[in-house]
């Protein structure tokens, strides 16, 4: 059984179709390309999997399970959105990181040696106690791969999360992304990316 199946997924926005009928699967420890043109919804779907947003019709499940038997708190858990330009709270990043456990639904503790360690992967370790809203894009966009990380989802939503990475530093993200295990669904105009680390590819449109 797949870890994540989407099912005849269909979205629309202000009255206009723009996913009609995505279907695919992603088991555990498999990256899938999500691929499609600029303006095709593939942001959209990304959030409709998280259960972010609601969808005109379809199926979502995880491990056989969808996000209404779960609970919609621990579907957001295990099935985590990554965005292109995340959200970063006031604070530092230290709070960012720990922020997701301070929720009455969160399960156990913030580690901070773990969250010491994921930075320092990808190289951002040096801006814990930074104010999270003055890093640069690329830097918040590992923040937020690290913040996901932490919770310890089963899969992860990654919305063009090297977009504003310099060679090196997308290395790393594609190193953390390959060894964390984890199902991911991956949105990327850059084909390299796409061709390195997913062993399929589904098109939107």
């Amino acid at each position: 059984m797949p870890r994540l199946s989407v099912d005849s997924l269909r979205l629309s926005i202000a009255g206009k179709r723009l996913v009609d009928g995505l279907s695919l699967e992603v088991a555990a420890g498999e990256c899938v390309h999500l691929a499609g043109p600029s303006g095709a919804g593939k942001t959209l779907a990304l959030r409709a999997i998280a259960a972010l947003m609601d969808a005109d019709g379809g199926e979502l499940a995880l491990d056989g399970k969808a996000p209404h038997d779960l609970g919609f708190p621990s579907w957001r858990r295990k099935v985590v959105y990554v965005a292109q330009r995340p959200v970063m709270f006031d604070g530092s990043v230290s709070h960012n990181l720990e922020r997701a456990f301070s929720y009455r639904s969160a399960q156990g503790a913030f580690d901070a040696r773990a969250a010491g360690a994921l930075l320092e992967k990808l190289g951002v370790a040096d801006r814990l106690d930074q104010p999270a809203r003055t890093l640069s894009v690329g830097e918040q966009q590992r923040v937020a791969l690290v913040r996901a990380l932490l919770v310890d989802p089963d899969v992860l939503l990654l919305d063009e999360p090297t977009s504003a990475l310099d060679p090196d530093a997308t290395s790393a993200v594609e190193k953390l992304i390959r060894e964390s295990g984890k199902g991911i669904l991956l949105v990327t105009h850059d084909a390299a990316l796409s061709q390195r680390s997913c062993a399929r590819r589904v098109p939107l449109a």
